[in-house]
């Protein structure tokens, strides 16, 4: 008897190590999809004329046959019109038989190409391929960047949002060049006493940081100094708006051991190019 059942439970183990091997394939229809991402983002840079971006789309299954796909745009959500804003280099593509992936050129515009952000939605069209349930939306968003040395300009700044000093309030903004990948920014004049603010940034992502200063001016038995925001929000400028967006705190430091012994808080300061 217990070899009877010994020989059983051999057979079962050998008949579920064979099920567990056999390869799964799948035979149906290729149908089509977005492949990877289904959304992007990307960026034309001023000086360029226009960039170009590659949208991959793929069948679940390489193709028996030759066929057709087109990339289509959603009008009714894209904010991005076509023709003007961007065009599709090759909307119309013949996928050969054998291939499982193949992808399209969106060539954006630099003409029309705006800083604040531009949408384009597209879809997948074929007259032999069905459309599969999932990636079936991909969402290209861009927008345009100027080199960080279109910033400055003629060099006049309004600080239009202040709180150290009066509002309104004309500067001049110098840019000292980048130095080991680091760019440095005056601000003429504004802090007590005729001194000048200076701000590191990347020359690349435009973000601001802002070293410790002195304001040169003492309060309370204290000396006032700036520093960046405690509450972690970055600085930044728009090379193409010729905007700077400060977030700083200006604190109360003891003169003889520079410890800080007061805080006056996190404020913003906001420079627009004259």
């Amino acid at each position: 008897m217990k070899k009877f059942a010994f020989l059983i439970l051999a057979f079962i183990t050998i008949f579920l190590n064979s099920c567990k091997d056999e390869p799964t394939t799948y035979e149906g229809d290729p149908y089509l999809h977005f492949n990877k991402e289904v959304q992007g983002e990307a960026v034309v840079k001023s000086g360029t004329g226009s960039t170009t971006v590659n949208i991959e789309f793929g069948t679940v299954i390489p193709l028996s046959g030759a066929a057709q796909v087109k990339l289509v745009v959603d009008k009714t959500v894209s904010t991005a019109v076509e023709g003007t804003d961007f065009q599709i280099v090759n909307q119309d593509l013949t996928v050969p038989a054998g291939q499982a992936t193949a992808q399209f050129q969106v060539k954006l515009l630099e003409a029309t190409a705006t800083v604040e952000p531009k949408l384009i939605v597209f879809k997948l069209q074929s007259p032999s391929i069905g459309n599969s349930t999932f990636a079936q939306t991909y969402i290209l968003t861009y927008n345009k960047s100027c080199p960080s040395s279109a910033f400055v300009g003629n060099g006049i700044f309004k600080n239009t949002v202040a709180s150290y000093n009066a509002p309104n309030t004309d500067y001049t903004i110098q840019d000292l060049g980048v130095t080991g990948g680091v760019g440095t920014l005056k601000i003429v004049g504004f802090k007590a006493l005729g001194g000048s603010l200076t701000l590191n940034y990347d020359p690349e992502t435009a973000v601001v940081t802002i070293p410790d200063q002195y304001m040169e001016y003492d309060s309370n038995g204290g000396q006032e100094w700036v520093k960046k925001a405690s509450d972690g929000s970055k600085s930044s400028f728009n090379a193409c708006t010729r905007i700077l967006k400060l977030r700083v705190e200006y604190i109360v430091k003891n003169p003889t051991t520079g410890a800080t012994i007061g805080t006056f808080g996190d404020y913003d300061e906001l420079f627009v190019g004259q």
